[in-house]
């Protein structure tokens, strides 16, 4: 371990967090977590809220490295990361093209498909609320999900049992989430992967089966203790496992991913795994995914922190 912080001796590492996207009080929390967890380790660490001037903000905090505990809108969609090589500092996670891909579900699952990943059926999102319905009536079987495009933390997530649910939906988010998809609804086991490093040296966390309390793992089951009952390792064949791996392994190279990341899918009864969206700046809250699968691999949150922040390039 002394070795390996030989190479911050010297340097301020600012972590960023909060912004101003929906998700900005998780990010506060993954930010406060990994801030201890820096110091802790001895590191010249500050916490960097970039509110919503965040190129100011860059331009009037010095550091030099960034360890990006942003969730949602500037600080996944490739923004921050582009002011950051502007501004020529190292910064943690994907570059610039896979956080926007990351970041666009529509776009990661037409990429995933490309790649031979199964993926729910979906449709893109309609303004014409009749219209919409009437294409999910021709097209998909209930239940659906309304799922908003380029929101996080299942915000903007809504499974719809029934015609008069999705229109009671629609007409509610609509103006809020115009960019939207409806996706048909898999039955399953929820599932996430969690990955670390980069091309061609990826490496797999233990895999995380989920079973909230509530419909689906939504806002409420990601962040609130006792909502989601975590199995790790979860139970799953071998063979299935490195297939996964091997399907995902080629798909991060495609869209140029680099970890940390979490791949979410669903596994269902007949061994298929679907996969519905990939997140290149997971949480680091008490309740987050990546941390409790690092745990399950012998991986500290001291370590686990450190070595998303050797990452940065």
């Amino acid at each position: 371990m002394k070795e390996r912080l030989k190479r911050f001796h010297g340097k301020r590492i600012g972590v960023l967090m909060g912004g101003d996207s929906s998700e900005r009080e998780i990010s506060l929390r993954s930010g406060e977590n990994v801030y201890r967890s820096l110091a802790s380790l001895g590191l010249d660490v500050i916490k960097v809220d970039i509110g919503s001037d965040p190129i100011a903000t860059l331009q009037e905090t010095p550091f030099d490295i960034a360890y990006i505990a942003l969730h949602g809108s500037v600080g996944e969609n490739g923004v921050i990361q582009a002011l950051l090589e502007l501004l020529h500092i190292p910064y943690t996670g994907s570059r610039v093209l896979g956080s926007a891909l990351g970041m666009d579900k529509n776009a990661t699952k037409r990429i995933l498909r490309g790649c031979g990943i199964d993926v729910p059926l979906s449709l893109d999102g309609e303004q014409d609320i009749e219209r919409m319905v009437e294409r999910v009536r021709h097209t998909l079987s209930y239940p659906v999900v309304f799922k908003a495009n380029c929101e996080g933390s299942s915000v903007g997530v809504e499974v719809c049992e029934n015609e008069a649910k999705l229109r009671h939906v629609l007409e509610h988010n609509i103006p809020r989430y115009p960019d939207y998809f409806i996706e048909q609804y898999i039955h399953g086991r929820e599932m996430t992967i969690g990955v670390l490093g980069k091309y061609p040296e990826y490496v797999f966390l233990p895999i995380l089966e989920l079973r909230p309390k509530n419909v689906f793992y939504d806002f409420e089951a990601k962040y609130t203790k006792g909502m989601t009952e975590f199995i790790l390792p979860a139970p799953m064949d071998e063979g299935v496992r490195s297939h996964l791996q091997h399907q995902l392994t080629h798909a991060m190279r495609v869209m140029k991913l680099k970890g940390p990341l979490r791949f979410d899918f669903v596994f269902t009864a007949e061994n298929r795994a679907f996969f519905l969206e990939v997140n290149t700046s997971p949480g680091m809250t008490e309740t987050s995914d990546i941390p409790a699968m690092a745990e399950a691999a012998g991986i500290s949150r001291e370590e686990l922190v450190l070595t998303i922040l050797e990452s940065a390039e």
